[in-house]
Formats: C-alpha cells, structure tokens, sequence
C-alpha cells in the first residue's frame, strides 16, 4: 500500500522516537489549537526535529509577524537538527518573504543532502532569478540533477527553458522530447502516488 505522504516526510515519521506523541499533537491542533501548538512546543523542546518543522510551519503560517520570528527560528532548528522537511519549509517561507539569497542558501543545503525536491526548487529559483540576472546554464544544470533523481516537474521545466530560451531547433527538439518522455511517469505517479517526492514542487 502507498504512503499517503512523501518519500521523505515518511521516512522522517518512520525515524521519530515521539511519533504517537506528535501523531496526538497533531490531531489535538485540529480540534484545539492553543492545546496542539502547546504540545507541539513541548516535543520540540524536547527534540524532535518533526515536531520543530510542524510547529515552525504552523507558526509561519499564521501572519502575525511574532509569529513569523518565533516559526522561523523552529524551522532553523529543525534544519540543524537534520530534518529536510524543515528546511525545505525554511527555503519555501524564505522565498515568502522574498529573501532569495537565503532560500538559495537552504535549497544549495537540500542538494548537498540529494534531495530531488530542492534541486528542482533551486534550478527555478536561478531561472526566475528575482534577485538578479536568471542563470539558465546553472538553472539547467540543477534541473538535470533533479531529473536524473527522477523529479518530474524537474523534466517539465528543463522542456519550458529549451523552448523559451535561444537553443534553436535543437532546444525544440529537446523539449518535446522532454515532453515525451515525463508523460507515462506523470500519469502513473498522479494516480498511484500523487504526494511523492518526484511530484513535489516546494
């Protein structure tokens, strides 16, 4: 039976000590918030890293701007304590914000430790290139990483940049080829599996 979670944020349930702990926070949030977020700070205190990465997330989701402060210090320690869900959180509230150099920095982090999902997040972020002049050699070449690893909208990229950029007839080709080649892995992955990591954009 697949997992109705990612490949990664399985794995880091599957390594959590506090598991059933965490489990009950989260449920108790859905009913109480006060009493999950309480709860979720008791075993990020403790040190759970999930916990860290639930309780940042819910904190800088909440708009306030103490709120803000105190989910992104939780997210930071949730990356330094290992977790990659907590520090792609991290690059994706930073990009919230619009800080690009420091969600550039997290996402250079998430492709030290080859996860697909930041490789893909960082070729677009160089592409876009909000901060400064877009690097497509560089974008490309994190976009290939990623769809080497399998990322899917990683290939759907990688087809968009060589139909809009300078490529020529060759580039045209490519993408369509790129094109062709994601179709019966998309379809597959969208009806069997549509929370995995090869379909995850951030």
């Amino acid at each position: 039976m697949t997992s109705p979670l990612g490949e990664n944020i399985q794995r880091e349930w599957d390594n959590e000590p506090l598991s059933d702990e965490l489990w009950d926070a989260l449920e108790a949030k859905k009913s109480n918030q006060a009493t999950g977020l309480a709860m979720l700070t008791d075993l990020a205190s403790g040190g759970s890293a999930l916990a860290m990465m639930y309780l940042g997330h819910a904190c800088v989701t909440d708009n306030g701007q103490a709120s803000l402060v105190l989910g992104e210090e939780w997210l930071k320690r949730s990356a330094d304590a290992g977790s990659i869900e907590g520090r792609l959180q991290l690059a994706v509230h930073y990009q919230r914000q619009e800080r690009w150099t420091d969600a550039e920095a997290e996402l250079r982090a998430l492709v030290a430790q080859d996860y697909a999902p930041g490789m893909y997040a960082l070729g677009h972020l160089l592409y876009a290139r909000h901060s400064g002049q877009k690097s497509v050699s560089e974008a490309i070449r994190y976009l290939k990483l990623a769809k080497a690893a399998g990322h899917l909208p990683a290939t759907g990229l990688l087809s968009w940049i060589y139909r809009k950029e300078k490529f020529g007839l060759r580039g045209r080709v490519i993408s369509h080829w790129h094109c062709a080649a994601k179709i019966p892995s998309a379809i597959w992955y969208l009806w069997r599996y549509p929370n995995s990591d090869r379909l995850r954009r951030g």
